[in-house]
Order: C-alpha cells, then structure tokens, then sequence
C-alpha cells in the first residue's frame, strides 16, 4: 500500500508550503509541535509524527463497532498522525488523526455525532465531512475484497439520503479537486 504513503506524503508536503496549514488552537502534543513555525494568538504549530496505532490498536476498535475496516483505512491510520490532511479533492475534510492509540477522535465522531444508531448502527463508518453538507461514510452492507467498502456521502439534515462518493478508500484520497465540485452539482439537480 506504498500508494498511501505517497498520497499523504504528497498531501502533507503540499500543505507545509502554507504555514497556516500547519496550525491549530490549543494544545498540541510534545513530539507534534513545531516550534519553527511562530504562534498566532492560541494557534501553534504542528508536525506530522509517524503512527503509534498498531494492529492490536485498530482491532480493540473494530470490536467495539463491530466491522473490520478496509485494509487501505488500517495502513492509513498506521502510517502519521496529523492534524489536518488537505487532499485534491478540498470538499472531504479528513478527521484530525492525532497520537492516540484509542482512536479517541474517530471512536468520538462515530458514536457521539449525528444518530450514531442511524449510522454505524446501519452498518456506516463515518470517517470524514463533505464540506458542511454531510458525512462521509464506508458502505459496509456489502462484503468486498479486504473490506474495501464504496464511501457514501449521508446528508446530515436527512439521514436517509444517501448516495455513492467514492468506490474505495484510494478513490477517495486521489480524486481530483473537480469532484468534490462535481458531486454538488449532482445533488443539486437531484433537489430541484
């Protein structure tokens, strides 16, 4: 899964070309701060580290939700840990990822936001924003090789409207900065 590497790479070296990227409020951990970048009011500077979440990680939280991630999303979470990952596709807002062997911000996003019986309870793992449109979810109703579930976008206003984002996990991460774009104009010929 080199492809991860090089798509978060990619995107990280992409955002440090803008320091604000690479800034947030509040506290940071130790080993993420950068002190090469110069505070702004409450926002500090951070850096990418590599991942502390190990397999047995990630299984402790399968367990808890009750499905067997995507192989891509497992390296993904295994790979860096960040703040922030600005992909091409600027419409999908990637959950921060910081060092946390509990997977505390993923757990808190699927089971305190947005009716989780409505979401992981159908069997959707949320793992992202669209703009502030609605969530971004892996479809897990249908089995597929190494758990590499479409991604569906759910609105937030109408939980049951649901539609096909991206094919897989890579899809998402690689698509161009037109789809984001391209998927707005789609709904809104759907909602006239």
């Amino acid at each position: 899964m080199d492809w991860i590497k090089k798509t978060v790479d990619d995107a990280l070296k992409e955002m440090s070309k803008v320091k604000i990227r690479m800034m947030v409020p509040g506290d940071i951990p130790s080993e993420m701060l950068d002190e090469t970048i110069e505070p702004m009011d409450d926002w500090r500077g951070w850096r990418p580290v590599d991942s502390i979440v190990i397999d047995t990680d990630i299984e402790k939280f399968e367990k808890q939700i009750g499905i067997r991630l995507p192989t891509s999303y497992r390296e993904y979470l295994k790979y860096k840990h960040f703040y922030y990952l600005r992909i091409p596709d600027t419409a999908v807002n990637l959950f921060s990822h910081p060092p946390d062997k509990e997977l505390t911000n993923l757990r808190t996003h699927i089971f305190n936001y947005h009716e989780p019986e409505l979401i992981i309870g159908r069997r959707y793992i949320y793992i992202a924003d669209f703009h502030d449109y609605g969530l971004l979810c892996f479809d897990a109703n249908i089995e597929i090789a190494d758990n590499e579930f479409k991604v569906v976008y759910i609105d937030h206003e109408n939980l049951e409207d649901i539609h096909i984002y991206a094919n897989n996990f890579r899809d998402l991460l690689e698509a161009d900065g037109e789809k984001g774009n391209d998927f707005i104009d789609k709904l809104n010929e759907l909602y006239k």
